[in-house]
């Protein structure tokens, strides 16, 4: 089954897959948002939509952290998901990102989505997605956030996935 493909101009990066129709997700939208270093969500995401098209009709957007100079994918840049906009029309958002300090106007676009009540699947590192510094506007979101907010203690993690990150299991890289 070939899916439709396409990839917005080099200013977004964004990937989109139109859902087969008469599926049980046709006309539905999941916004899937890559941006780790380790676990390689910007090559997993990008399947994980092609399954969600063709075998249950979803309409999907991938976004990818991006450096903001080449315009090229890349998990290491901290600071920059565009494309976040499409949670305005999203009927999910799925999350695999790790420590993100993104800017305010990327942050609005995932504040506004919770805000209205979206549902969520975080994966893998989603637990603590944001590292956003103390003193900006969206730092409630940090894993381990322990500010004024009392709904927000331990941040994104905690608040709407249930836990923040707490730390490794074994010994990181030594282990097969």
């Amino acid at each position: 089954i070939g899916i439709p493909v396409s990839v917005a101009d080099g200013s977004q990066n964004v990937l989109e897959v139109n859902g087969c129709p008469n599926k049980p997700g046709t006309g539905k939208n999941i916004v899937l948002i890559s941006g780790d270093e380790e676990y390689r969500s910007e090559e997993a995401l990008p399947q994980l939509a092609k399954i969600l098209a063709s075998q249950h009709g979803f309409n999907c957007t991938v976004l990818f952290a991006i450096d903001p100079e080449s315009g090229i994918i890349d998990p290491n840049q901290g600071d920059n998901i565009p494309g976040l906009e499409a949670l305005r029309e999203a009927d999910l958002m799925v999350i695999a990102t790790r420590f993100r300090d993104l800017p305010d106007a990327q942050m609005k676009e995932i504040d506004d989505y919770l805000m209205r009540g979206g549902p969520v699947v975080g994966m893998r590192t989603a637990t603590h997605a944001f590292n956003i510094p103390k003193g900006k506007k969206y730092s409630h979101y940090a894993n381990g956030y322990d500010g004024d907010s009392k709904a927000w203690q331990g941040g994104f993690g905690r608040l709407v996935l249930g836990e923040k990150w707490i730390s490794h299991h074994g010994h990181h890289r030594k282990e097969s």
